[in-house]
């Protein structure tokens, strides 16, 4: 049988299926018979191989690639395919939104609902709305985006291990205080996105087979497992709840084998991305958008934050405000976001399978795998199923279609794991759909530069971000501004442009990882002098204080005098403070009080109240904490440490005494003195606010080898020896 023969029977075969069920049990044995007995050419078994996926007939022949590589989203009219607004380009407009997919669609249908909107907007498509990722992916939202470097195992602790990759050289505590918060704003982005996808499609009443039925994660081993639990709880800070769930209900709902629990999240689900897009422009377009697509953007120049100049292959339009919603083809039009990198995922479909998932998506690291089946076409109790897999891999261009062998023969492989009846079932269609990548798996939406605003870099989550990085890509144009919900040092890309990453540079960040170090090493410090309270007293073997230290004066006026008579290169030849300026570091003392304390003298005591940090300029001093009557030495400062920052920066009370060992001088700094320097936005002021930071990470990690020790079983160690810093 050749190639003509196979498009022959391709018509004969589309007048059965006009003739209902009997028409297509016809056809189905028709099929069977030609596949048996009939011998083909190489192309003729390719496109007879399609035919059997297109009427979902097992065959007993090896099963390729199919000649068919149409994404299933993209079935059907596509009535904006070749759409022009006007015959021409506009030579001016307000607002020009590069690319027409999830992203762009819901920039320009929220510009265009707004009242305060510019009164030209722009959207141009180098190809067809939704002809790229957004039409060529698996039609899912989820509320929990599970980028990972390998095996999944919950949100936060992907966050860890993408920030350590990341940046190698940060402090443990500094990437467990700041992966905590990033889980809790990328929940809150994906949550945000969903319940704004929810509310857009009902406003408008777009048919997308929307579908929020649920998702069911299942997980791979023990380690998954605790991180859905830990899952629970993230996401019932945010008002969400989600489901354990056991084996044995995984089985009932989905007829699924497996060992291990599964997280099931309600008010996920499916919805048909082509449509989706679709009805959001046609709704901006009601409101006077204009939409050109087959026109490429080669170049954005911009010459003031008004008047950026977007050079296309048809001609220019000069723009007051830019969006790029480019996904994977960002970097081609910008350089210097290299660092958003493509990358490919394999999707195929399979006719008449059991109606299994109900609207539900399922994912499963092992494959890893996504599948899902689309709405539109359930027919008594049959489905086609969508189903990815394989490691997601880099690609040299975007616009790649070439798709992988080896990841085929896993689909096949995956399918028949969890559809062991579809065995044998060649695919009706499979495609490939380019991504985009990120280092660290965040989305970058934010300011490039003064009036333009990139929203790309989903890392294969679009479903769950590119709803709200539309409304926060319109927000931004409108206002100039970055909404609270899409912080900067978070999503923007320009931290894609610098090794520092951007919650290291700021003022805010600073602060809040300050913070949050703050309230570990309160914990720890509770939980050491909790195991000391618990030990004997014969095995505690505590170090004596100073004598008498009940009785010592406290510092007082006669002992301070203005930090500014303290010489800075006394400070700038200390390790903390080399990186200063001798200028910088007289502007900060400016600001402190200079205290010169003799031997014995106290400077506070456990308990009092606290409200200022010191700066350790010469001498020594002692750190102790009494527990069941008995004090413990917990360290020795030694000149250029910081100490006293949790009681600055949680305006709490003095957790230890600290009395001099050696004569002293100190730098103190009040919290006034403090605010008063940070507010100025100075070099010296986030350099000041990094070296408090330090002084924390290492007090941190010095208090957990100090909890180590002592938990240390049968070791009772006399109190930290040498110089060992600490934040009373």
């Amino acid at each position: 049988m050749t190639a003509v023969h196979v498009r022959a029977l391709g018509d004969k075969l589309q007048s059965l299926a006009r003739q209902g069920a009997g028409g297509r049990a016809a056809a189905v044995e028709m099929l069977q018979t030609i596949d048996r007995e009939a011998d083909f050419s190489p192309a003729a078994r390719s496109m007879f191989q399609d035919l059997l996926g297109a009427w979902g007939v097992a065959t007993p022949h090896p099963i390729g690639i199919p000649a068919n590589d149409t994404p299933y989203w993209l079935r059907g009219d596509r009535l904006l395919a070749n759409h022009q607004s006007s015959a021409a380009l506009p030579a001016v407009a307000d607002v020009v939104v590069i690319g027409a997919g999830l992203t762009g669609a819901s920039a320009a249908y929220h510009l265009a609902r707004d009242a305060d909107a510019p009164a030209r907007i722009v959207v141009l498509e180098q190809g067809e709305p939704a002809g790229e990722a957004s039409g060529r992916n698996g039609g899912n939202f989820e509320l929990f985006p599970e980028n990972s470097v390998g095996m999944y195992e919950g949100l936060a602790s992907e966050r860890v291990a993408f920030l350590r990759r990341r940046y190698p050289g940060l402090p443990a505590a500094i990437v467990q205080a700041e992966s905590e918060r990033q889980a809790s704003v990328v929940l809150g982005l994906s949550l945000r996105n969903r319940d704004l996808l929810k509310s857009i499609i009902l406003r408008e009443q777009i048919d997308c087979d929307f579908a929020p039925k649920g998702w069911l994660h299942l997980a791979c081993n023990e380690e998954q497992e605790q991180g859905m639990c830990d899952e629970v709880m993230l996401a019932a800070q945010h008002g969400q709840r989600i489901e354990i769930w056991s084996r044995r209900k995984i089985r009932e709902q989905f007829g699924i084998e497996t060992s291990y629990l599964g997280r099931f999240s309600p008010g996920d689900g499916t919805y048909h991305p082509f449509k989706y897009v679709y009805g959001l422009l046609q709704c901006a377009m009601r409101k006077g958008v204009e939409l050109y697509t087959r026109v490429r953007v080669v170049d954005v120049a911009s010459r003031a934050p008004d008047e950026h100049q977007v050079l296309t292959e048809r001609g220019t339009i000069m723009a007051r405000r830019v969006i790029v919603a480019t996904n994977a083809f960002t970097s081609q039009l910008f350089p210097e976001l290299g660092e958003i990198r493509p990358h490919q995922s394999q999707i195929q479909v399979t006719e008449y399978a059991p109606d299994r998932t109900r609207g539900r998506v399922v994912t499963c690291e092992e494959g890893p795998v996504f599948f899902n089946q689309p709405r539109d076409a359930v027919r008594e109790g049959l489905a086609p199923v969508l189903m990815g897999g394989g490691a997601d891999r880099p690609m040299q261009s975007p616009s790649s279609r070439r798709r992988s062998p080896r990841v085929h023969e896993q689909l096949l492989a995956l399918r028949s794991r969890f559809y062991p009846e579809l065995e044998g079932r060649p695919p009706s269609a499979e495609w490939i759909g380019a991504m985009a990548f990120t280092p660290d798996q965040l989305p970058a939406i934010g300011f490039l530069r003064p009036g333009v605003v990139v929203a790309a870099g989903y890392n294969g989550y679009g479903g769950s971000f590119t709803t709200a990085a539309g409304l926060a890509a319109a927000q931004m144009v409108l206002t100039s501004s970055t909404p609270d919900w899409i912080p900067e040092d978070v999503f923007s890309p320009r931290r894609l442009l610098d090794s520092e990453p951007l919650f290291m540079t700021g003022r805010d960040g600073l602060w809040r990882i300050a913070t949050s170090l703050c309230k570990q090493l309160k914990v720890v410090d509770r939980q050491i002098t909790e195991s000391l309270a618990l030990r004997r007293s014969a095995r505690a073997r505590a170090r004596a204080a100073p004598r008498n230290v009940t009785q010592m004066m406290r510092a007082a006026p006669r002992d301070t005098s203005p930090g500014s008579s303290i010489d800075a290169t006394l400070l700038q030849a200390l390790e903390t403070f080399s990186e200063f300026s001798v200028e910088e570091l007289n502007r900060m003392l400016a600001a402190a009080t200079r205290c010169d304390l003799p031997k014995g003298r106290m400077l506070f005591r456990e308990g009092d109240p606290g409200d200022s940090c010191f700066i350790l300029v010469s001498g020594q001093l002692d750190v102790t904490i009494k527990v069941r009557q008995q004090r413990h030495l917990l360290a020795q400062l030694s000149p250029g440490k910081i100490f006293g920052q949790v009681s600055l920066i949680a305006g709490e009370p003095r957790s230890a005494t600290c009395t001099v060992r050696r004569d002293a001088v100190l730098a103190q700094l009040d919290r006034e003195a403090c605010e008063n320097l940070l507010g100025t936005q100075a070099p010296v002021a986030l350099k000041f606010l990094a070296a408090l930071n330090r002084g924390l990470t290492e007090a941190l990690r010095v208090a957990d080898r100090r909890l180590m020790q002592l938990n240390d079983e049968g070791h009772a160690p006399d109190a930290w020896q040498g110089s060992a810093p600490v934040s009373p």
